[in-house]
């Protein structure tokens, strides 16, 4: 029997060949633009979310306060993070980082552009970067050590075996110990980077950070086990005025990875972000399924009335109203089953 309604819905596909290929193109094309923004909305609600301390990982965020508005940043003073754990022993880990530039590194005559910045003692043991060679917990102590990617490593020395140990040379001024190799970045995290140097030699470089009256960098803590992150956040509120008198600046906690769509604010308030496109872009896909569901049924309720005659004709030799529904269903199904494919 099943061969038999194979059959007959081969034999309406070359008998109805235009409204086929109309009717598989109509709906093909909804498939296809509902699941691209599917893709795209599931890797948006992924992003940083691979950390193994997520619940745990927060920004250290400012609301700096003006005449007529709050502008809220995630610029913070350079010493906030460090001096944030010695203070309060609900944080576990503590790390600040700079940010993201493009760098020259050399390896005798050998030069390759890549991605870097500066980043506190804790960071690999707050972000889950796989580290294929050196200890987490100690590859930044060395003021002068620098973390590399698997992919850098193989650009520079045409193979990641062995890696730590080396050295390297940085915008062909100073060279640094390569204490680690980690397995790059994941393409659902929102920054992309090559390697790491140490927070404190930026420091040394740039003694501008140390001082509470200046931004710039950006301050990560994770909060020990059952800390409640209100009531901590509003703990340090007033942190920053403590250390600097005149300043304008309440600081409070926003989860790392809500960042990424949650990340605009309006006079201190929450206002969204890229959470936004998320839901337009979502709403949009339901509305393309939905009139490429009612262009195909629209379709197939046309081309019924043409059936009407094969109908009486096989019930007048006996055809059974459920055999005739399993048959238009499975053509039906087929159809929609063939425009997935496509």
């Amino acid at each position: 029997m099943l061969n038999h309604y194979l059959l007959l819905i081969y034999r309406n596909f070359v008998r109805a060949k235009s409204y086929f290929l109309i009717n598989l193109a109509g709906l093909a094309t909804g498939l296809a633009c509902t699941l691209l923004i599917y893709l795209w909305v599931r890797d948006e609600y992924r992003m940083n979310k691979f950390h193994a301390l997520d619940e745990r990982l927060f920004q250290v965020m400012e609301h700096q306060q003006y005449a007529d508005e709050i502008m809220t940043t995630t610029s913070t003073p350079g010493i906030l993070a460090e001096t944030l754990k010695e203070e309060y022993s609900e944080i576990q880990f503590a790390a600040t980082t700079t940010w993201i530039n493009d760098f020259n590194l050399s390896v005798k005559d050998h030069n390759v552009k890549a991605k870097g910045y500066y980043v506190g003692e804790d960071y690999f043991r707050m972000f889950s970067l796989n580290m294929l060679q050196g200890d987490p917990a100690q590859v930044l102590k060395d003021k002068m050590s620098i973390v590399i990617s698997r992919d850098l490593a193989i650009r520079l020395y045409g193979t990641d075996e062995n890696a730590v140990g080396k050295t390297v040379e940085v915008q062909h001024d100073k060279s640094f110990n390569i204490t680690g190799v980690f397995d790059g970045t994941p393409s659902t995290s929102s920054f992309q980077f090559d390697f790491v140097l140490t927070f404190e030699l930026f420091k040394d470089d740039n003694q501008w950070v140390t001082h509470w009256g200046n931004n710039g960098p950006a301050s990560y803590i994770v909060l020990r086990e059952g800390v409640d992150p209100a009531e901590f956040s509003n703990r340090i509120k007033d942190y920053i005025k403590g250390k600097e008198k005149d300043s304008h600046v309440t600081l409070f906690l926003q989860k790392y990875s809500d960042r990424y769509l949650y990340g605009a604010f309006e006079n201190g308030q929450p206002s969204g972000g890229r959470i936004l496109y998320v839901r337009l872009f979502s709403i949009i896909a339901v509305f393309i399924l939905l009139i490429a569901c009612i262009n195909f049924m629209n379709l197939a309720t046309a081309r019924a009335a043409r059936k009407a005659k094969e109908v009486g004709i096989k019930k007048s030799i006996g055809a059974q109203r459920r055999s005739l529904i399993f048959q238009y269903m499975s053509d039906s199904m087929a159809t929609a089953i063939l425009s997935l494919v496509v």
